[in-house]
């Protein structure tokens, strides 16, 4: 998802199909829940950023005690002997591995193969991220399991006027 003053738009990449469906998202707020509607405006073709890296991901294993921890350290290419930062990973239990919303929205930017993931039911619920010159810390503020359906129509609108414009999006993942 993403907001700004004049717009509040939702996006599903459908990477087999090299398709990314756009919704404009209403927000509204009943009996102080927040909650989205979202009403299909068109869909347009899925340009993967091209990227000549391939960087590495190494895990430690998860802490025992709790709260679970994990350190991942992410270098440059596979055989990298020192990391270019490290991530201490503190995880929450969750119901399926929610690892790869972390990676597609926090790691984006760093292009790895699909099997260069997490393995376990886990979310990440805090990060401290750790650079030769200074730390950077988020924080997973609040997380619901809902149950979302999202309905395409049969007969897609394609919009390809965004050939030459912005591929990625800051993603908001629920």
């Amino acid at each position: 998802m993403s907001k700004s003053e004049k717009k509040f738009a939702a996006f599903l990449t459908d990477e087999k199909k090299k398709l990314v469906h756009c919704f404009k998202v209403l927000e509204s707020n009943v009996k102080g829940e927040v909650q989205f509607q979202f009403s299909y405006e068109y869909s347009r073709n899925y340009i993967p950023e091209n990227s000549s890296e391939n960087y590495y991901f190494e895990f430690s294993p998860v802490s025992e005690t709790a709260p679970k921890e994990v350190i991942l350290k992410v270098f440059k290419y596979k055989k990298s002997k020192k990391p270019i930062f490290e991530q201490n990973l503190t995880l929450l239990p969750a119901n399926k591995n929610l690892f790869a919303m972390y990676k597609k929205s926090i790691l984006r930017y760093l292009h790895t193969s699909e099997e260069n993931s997490f393995r376990g039911n886990y979310m990440v619920k805090k990060v401290v991220e750790k650079h030769k010159d200074f730390t950077c810390e988020i924080n997973l503020e609040e997380y619901k399991n809902i149950d979302l359906e999202l309905k395409l129509p049969e007969k897609l609108i394609i919009d390809n006027s965004f050939k030459n414009g912005v591929t990625s999006f800051k993603v908001i993942q629920f």
